[in-house]
């Protein structure tokens, strides 16, 4: 089903088929911090006196930078003039007052990566994700993200997170395209009980509306609403049917239960059917029932 306007998306919890928009947004901002080596991250290394020692590295996966007659070096974190003291301390056993200069040729390394992956011809800077069948979702630079049973805002909120650890230059907008069925069950005291698979989320007045409604012997102020949390253990709670708003008649999440029990006063006329009426009847009696005056009547 394709989302609209009218979609409540903040309320609709993920599911697997799902379809989301990425909307990459480049926020490049004047920082007062001095810029810290990341890695794929280019530098030159230069060598006031001694020209020959003269390098230009790249920051590897691990962190470090190999340097003239020296071991690596862990730079990952650091500013340039961090780098230059550390170096200095370095050679000083080896040069007479070393005099070295670093400069960061190539910076933001991961944002160019991104930007790369993401420049895609029918959607420029975005990325058409479907929801895979285990809940998670691939993204440039987060292979595994959980989505499953989420929101967008949640999912928006998460992701933004994610990518600021890597870079903090990015921002990114995740909008619903399209949902999935969404299966849901009712029993009980309903017309129309069993599995319903409907086209984004249902609150629980609209499942039993789609059910047929209830049943006379429904018990409406008790309605049992079971739901499976992403650790296995199951979450029930009750509303009131009777007394129904926006906060008592909440949406229903993929896989839910709702389940309208009988009255006591439908429970009690079966227990008679089945213990007493049966053996008035065998034996030639009849037994009536006065509800209203809450009397039994045997002739």
């Amino acid at each position: 089903m394709r989302v609209t306007q009218y979609f409540p998306t903040a309320l609709y919890g993920l599911a697997p088929g799902d379809v989301l928009e990425f909307l990459y947004l480049s926020n490049p901002e004047l920082s007062r911090e001095k810029y810290k080596l990341k890695v794929k991250d280019q530098l030159d290394v230069e060598f006031t006196y001694h020209p020959q020692l003269n390098r230009t590295v790249r920051v590897r996966p691990d962190g470090m930078i190999s340097i003239p007659r020296k071991p690596d070096v862990f730079v990952a974190g650091l500013t340039a003039d961090q780098i230059r003291e550390k170096l200095t301390k370095l050679y000083s056993d080896w040069l007479r007052d070393p005099e070295i200069t670093i400069s960061v040729r190539e910076f933001n390394a991961k944002l160019d990566e991104l930007q790369k992956a993401i420049a895609t011809a029918p959607y420029g800077q975005a990325r058409i994700i479907t929801v895979r069948p285990d809940g998670a979702i691939s993204l440039p630079l987060i292979p595994n993200l959980p989505a499953s049973g989420i929101t967008v805002p949640e999912l928006t909120k998460e992701v933004n997170r994610r990518y600021s650890s890597i870079m903090g230059d990015m921002k990114v907008s995740v909008l619903l395209r399209e949902v999935v069925g969404n299966l849901v069950f009712i029993d009980g005291e309903v017309n129309k009980p069993g599995p319903y698979n409907t086209k984004g989320p249902i609150s629980v007045q609209q499942l039993i509306s789609l059910a047929g409604g209830t049943k006379p012997t429904a018990e409406p102020s008790t309605v049992l609403v079971v739901s499976k949390m992403p650790d296995g253990r199951f979450f029930s709670r009750t509303t009131d049917l009777r007394n129904m708003n926006s906060r008592s008649d909440f949406m229903l999440n993929r896989n839910d239960l709702v389940y309208v029990p009988r009255s006591t006063i439908a429970r009690a006329d079966i227990w008679v059917d089945q213990n007493i009426r049966q053996i008035l009847l065998f034996t030639g009696w009849t037994l009536g029932i006065n509800t209203d005056l809450g009397r039994t009547t045997v002739r």
